[in-house]
């Protein structure tokens, strides 16, 4: 379930519009096409045009200027505040950049244009609306879309106007927390079984998938990830972040886990929910243009450790090789599938496992990874590896109770993996000292991560050496972009309180 789980679960100028008076254009003229991107993206290869870059969800670039050679001369060239504070803290997301604007969503719902150069407010849209992320916008057909905890939206991007609203969680005991997927004209959104930080995993809160029409924001599909069932009560499903789209059009969409969570002395090992609860912790594959199922993998039926398969699943498809697709998530391990078939190709762990399997025992012992723990955030692909963010933070469980000790999250530790995609097989792994939920984003021959203290990191992707560090102003549970000449992280929690005044934060640091 969204971030909830981490945290237990985070006038308009004239030259704005000259920045993306072509984008828009392209976008006014462009055809769509099952798997389509929407038309500004491959003109905008060279900026950070999607939340994962591309519909493959690869988070990696070659249009940047930034390599192994250079990133060392990295230095902060402007930090835009980020006012407000939500629940978790004030930013969750990937900021897009298109046209020379950074947009951006906090957790307040409220977004954000700002010059790429000058990190210069252009204009604002205020939602004022907590959401526990990991949230964002998206950019497309002419329109900047997004979601607050209740309806999605699509903006003007030239000021900021509300172009139009879909309500899709008509209960408290739904939200929305997740960045759009924009293909084929279409808006898939999803909602999630919580909202706010009192109602989750209610019996019949579900997790629904929507396609909205990117004109008109009308329904044109819908897909309900925990369907009805006769027996037990449930709630869960739903998704983080937004899922590949192929170019046949096939939607590939990690769901995450099922309720009702957590266990309890009136549900023992989930035992009001019996059975394998699909389609949590599944990878599913949809028809784009109908939502119609195509086939699904779930990696553990009838969860009792709110193991979520979240993760932005990835597409892969090697130089005159098949296509696969890549999916991780809290339990720690990453999944590769034939993308038509759904065949097993390979399951790597990552991080630390104890009792991570089967049903619980009576008597409480050590998770590993906890409800927080595992691969929480975006991974990355490029030149056929994949590079896995993950977290150690235990918990402490048994058929009737979870909890997580105070202590183990000033305590926990993470690291970032690169995994041969063809194989599974482990090339490196560099320890972190602090939890990292900072994802994975390549830029050329560099991989770019964080941890929770706000520490950033540059590794080489073929060695794993360390190329450059550097310290943000406050924690960090958010994930980097990458333009021409610059990196963007926010930095928008406190951390573990190891920086005494954090300053809430999107941060560009550019090349020397």
């Amino acid at each position: 379930m969204s971030m909830v789980r981490r945290w237990h679960r985070a006038a308009f100028l004239g030259a704005v519009a000259a920045g993306i008076a072509g984008v828009i254009a392209v976008a006014a003229t462009g055809a769509s096409s099952a798997g389509a991107p929407p038309p500004e993206v491959t003109p905008q290869a060279d900026a950070w045009p999607a939340h994962n870059y591309d519909l493959a969800n690869s988070r990696a670039t070659t249009q940047t200027e930034i390599t192994s050679a250079n990133v060392g001369t990295l230095k902060k060239k402007w930090s835009f505040k980020i006012p407000g504070s939500g629940t978790f803290g004030n930013f969750a997301t990937t900021p897009i950049v298109l046209g020379g604007v950074v947009y951006f969503q906090d957790l307040n719902s409220n977004v954000y244009a700002v010059d790429e150069q000058t990190g210069t407010l252009k204009w604002k849209h205020t939602f004022s609306s907590p959401s526990i992320g990991p949230n964002g916008v998206s950019f497309g057909y002419g329109k900047l879309y997004g979601a607050t905890e209740k309806f999605a939206f699509a903006l003007d991007p030239a000021n900021g106007k509300l172009l139009w609203r879909h309500t899709l969680a008509t209960s408290v005991k739904v939200g929305i927390d997740m960045a759009p997927q924009l293909y084929d004209n279409k808006v898939l959104i999803s909602t999630v079984p919580g909202s706010g930080v009192k109602h989750f995993y209610e019996a019949g809160a579900v997790g629904i998938v929507y396609a909205l029409d990117a004109t008109t924001g009308k329904t044109v599909w819908s897909f309900d990830t925990y369907p009805p069932t006769k027996v037990g009560k449930i709630s869960g499903g739903g998704l983080w972040y937004p899922p590949a789209v192929g170019a046949d059009g096939n939607v590939y969409m990690g769901v995450a886990n099922p309720g009702l969570w957590p266990n309890s002395k009136s549900n023992p090992n989930a035992s009001e929910r019996p059975g394998a609860n699909l389609y949590t912790d599944s990878l599913v594959v949809l028809d784009g243009a109908t939502g119609k199922l195509k086939w699904y993998r779930q990696v553990i039926p009838h969860d009792v450790r709110d193991y979520d398969l979240m993760i932005p699943p990835i597409l892969y498809t090697p130089a005159g090789g098949t296509q696969s697709v890549i999916g991780a998530g809290k339990m720690g391990k990453v999944f590769a599938w034939n993308a038509a078939s759904g065949k097993a190709l390979w399951t790597t762990p990552v991080g630390k496992h104890l009792n991570d399997t089967g049903l619980l025992p009576k008597k409480q012992v050590t998770i590993c990874p906890g409800d927080f723990g595992g691969v929480e955030t975006p991974m990355a692909q490029a030149g056929g590896t994949v590079f896995v963010p993950w977290v150690n933070l235990c918990a402490v469980g048994s058929a009737t109770s979870e909890s997580i000790p105070a202590a183990n999250f000033g305590t926990a530790t993470g690291g970032l993996s690169a995994i041969d995609a063809a194989t599974g097989k482990v090339k490196w792994t560099k320890k972190l000292p602090h939890a990292n939920f900072g994802a994975a984003t390549v830029a050329n021959d560099v991989v770019f991560t964080a941890d929770f203290t706000g520490k950033i990191y540059a590794y080489s992707t073929g060695s794993g050496k360390l190329l450059w560090t550097a310290q943000a102003p406050a924690g960090i549970n958010a994930f980097p972009a990458v333009t021409q000449k610059l990196l963007l992280v926010g930095a928008g929690t406190p951390g573990i309180g190891t920086i005494k005044k954090p300053v809430f934060s999107l941060v560009a640091y550019s090349l020397g």
